[in-house]
């Protein structure tokens, strides 16, 4: 029993991309979305986000405890990504794209069906990618480690201050 998102992406120049795609079983589409969305700051954003600093830094190690539990009912299917990555300066750009391949070392180590890679372009500033990645969720195991979290007076707190509730406790 499990739920699948795939999740595709380009970003090209100024341009950027991205599709979502979650399936149920692997082949039943519950939502598929390629919109590109704008966000934008408001004076209120800034307030609702002092408010709830407190109640997340109070929920923080719950959250921590949950994160590390829901890693064993995920599993990367696929992961695929290109990088092109270029700056003015010949060396930075030599320096920084071996600390990427260290990195993607480092990936395809954890990850044995990750295709990554980096191109360096020299003398241009440069930071395009391309990439797909598959992520399967087995909600069962999934399953108790929310209503775990759930049952957390803290996280409560935080889902109310959120959503804006009036009666935080």
């Amino acid at each position: 029993m499990g739920l699948r998102i795939s999740l595709s992406f380009e970003k090209t120049g100024s341009k950027l991309s991205a599709i979502i795609k979650i399936n149920i079983f692997k082949k039943i589409t519950v939502y598929n979305s390629s919109k590109e969305k704008e966000t934008s700051k408001d004076e209120d954003d800034e307030k609702e986000s002092k408010n709830l600093m407190k109640p997340l830094k109070n929920a923080l190690p719950y959250i921590s405890d949950f994160l590390k539990k829901t890693v064993k009912s995920l599993k990367v299917s696929k992961l695929e990504n290109h990088l092109k990555f270029g700056l003015v300066s010949y060396a930075d750009t030599a320096q920084y794209i071996g600390y990427i391949w260290a990195v993607n070392g480092f990936i395809k180590t954890l990850y044995p069906v990750s295709k990554v890679s980096a191109e360096p372009v020299f003398g241009d500033p440069v930071i395009d990618f391309k990439g797909c990645l598959d992520v399967d969720i087995n909600l069962l195991k999934l399953l108790l480690p929310v209503v775990s979290l759930i049952s957390k007076k803290e996280i409560r707190i935080l889902i109310k201050t959120f959503r804006g509730d009036k009666n935080e406790k």
